[in-house]
């Protein structure tokens, strides 16, 4: 049987896009915030970890994603920028040096 898998990586860029419409929609994000430095922090699991300034003063925080709300935000991403996508693929993502890649099989 053949397999055919197809790798996305991110860069730097679009990762902190993809996490940023993930934030304001889903975690109260204020559209003047800043998102910080984004620094993968387990790379065997693929996790990440982001920091937040707040347009009025305050002390920033720190939100960690983990693997499922990585793949789902960069799915939505995908989605939003047309990049296309195979519906059946089996979709997983890993970290390829320092940046996190979508990876897309079919079988």
């Amino acid at each position: 049987m053949i397999t055919e898998w197809r790798k996305l990586t991110f860069s730097t860029d679009e990762l902190a896009a993809a996490i940023t419409t993930y934030l304001l929609a889903t975690r109260g994000m204020a559209k003047d915030d800043r998102l910080g430095g984004v620094a993968i922090t387990d790379p065997h699991n693929v996790a990440v970890t982001v920091t937040i300034y707040p347009a009025v003063s305050g002390e920033p925080s720190s939100v960690e994603l983990k693997a499922e709300a990585l793949a789902a935000l960069m799915v939505a991403h995908c989605i939003r920028t047309r990049t296309p996508l195979p519906r059946r693929a089996t979709k997983s993502i890993v970290v390829d040096d320092d940046r996190v890649a979508l990876v897309l099989s079919m079988a």
